[in-house]
């Protein structure tokens, strides 16, 4: 069923939206599942040298959020009469400097939508100052427009995580349109985009999947990702459930295909599976945390480096 696509992506051809569909609706444990598996576990193993990432991210914030996401425990909603709290900067400083020592590649500050612009830059700043030259230090904030990017640029980051959300404008605060315009001022910006299809949950098609698996064609993407909507207890979307591991091995399958990325493949949150089927990358996590409600989520459902490092080892990723 999927033979003629999986030859066509071996020759070098881009895959269609129609073709990514046909993979999704692949039947999880047939023969053509684990065939295209193993395709977009060769791509990677052959792309990547058999080298696995470790990324780091840190959370530095817990305020209700205007954006107000039905998935998320930072939204406003959830949040309700909560006491603000935001990361120390020497402690961030401290925390980015200890995940580079561990063989962190890249650094991520992550943010509400509610945090200051302006303290974000002087987070960026002393941030960048204590990490290596070789490692990359990325933004994963609210919207915003090209004189900001270029800012970012300006204080030392070297990319940002930034996403058009499956649901936007329905289970978030913020429209397509919004999000499309902070795209287009990464790129603008000469920053390098890190793109992924999340949060997916059971009720989203195939062709949704599909069309943000194709939509970071346009841009500067060397890092794809995908991710499975967690059900936190206590949001609007949590009733909906959480997708299998192995859809969510089919789902990464198919976006590696989709995207060929040049420097890394990753799911997240960790999973062994679509180490198989794929990923070579995994993040370690401190601080906030969307979808945890622990306050610090090295406690709770974030891992460490020496977690995501054992489980690389476990696929045989060096």
């Amino acid at each position: 069923m999927i033979e003629s696509i999986l030859e066509r992506f071996a020759q070098g051809e881009d895959l269609t939206k129609e073709d990514l569909c046909t993979l999704l609706r692949v039947p999880v444990g047939s023969r053509d599942y684990y065939n295209l598996l193993a395709e977009a576990n060769g791509y990677s193993r052959k792309a990547f040298e058999g080298k696995g990432l470790l990324f780091g991210q840190i959370g530095l914030d817990i305020q209700p959020c205007r954006i107000n996401c039905k998935f998320c425990s930072l939204a406003a909603d959830f949040l309700k009469g909560c006491t603000p709290f935001i990361r120390d900067l020497d402690d961030t400083v401290q925390l980015a400097k200890q995940l580079a020592d561990a063989g962190v590649r890249d650094v991520f500050l992550m943010t509400t939508a509610e945090f200051s612009q302006e303290r974000y830059l002087d987070y960026g700043r002393a941030v960048r100052a204590v990490l290596p030259d070789d490692v990359r230090l990325v933004a994963n904030v609210g919207d915003f427009d090209e004189a900001y990017a270029l800012r970012l640029r300006d204080a030392g980051f070297t990319g940002v995580y930034h996403i058009c959300r499956l649901g936007e404008g329905v289970d978030t605060g913020a429209s397509v349109e919004t999000r499309v315009r902070t795209l287009d001022a990464v790129k603008a910006a000469g920053l390098e985009l890190y793109y992924c299809v999340e949060p997916i949950g059971p009720e989203h098609t195939d062709e949704q999947l599909a069309d943000e698996m194709l939509r970071p064609r346009q841009y500067p993407v060397g890092v794809m990702a995908v991710m499975k909507r967690t059900a936190v207890p206590g949001t609007p979307l949590a009733p909906r459930g959480e997708i299998s591991a192995a859809r969510l091995a089919q789902i990464c399958a198919a976006a590696t295909l989709a995207m060929r990325p040049k420097r890394a493949m990753c799911v997240h949150e960790p999973d062994e599976l679509c180490l198989m089927a794929g990923a070579n990358q995994l993040y370690a996590e401190c601080g906030a945390n969307p979808r945890d409600t622990e306050a610090e989520t090295s406690k709770g459902r974030g891992f460490s480096v020496e977690d995501a490092r054992a489980m690389l080892r476990k696929a045989e990723w060096s």
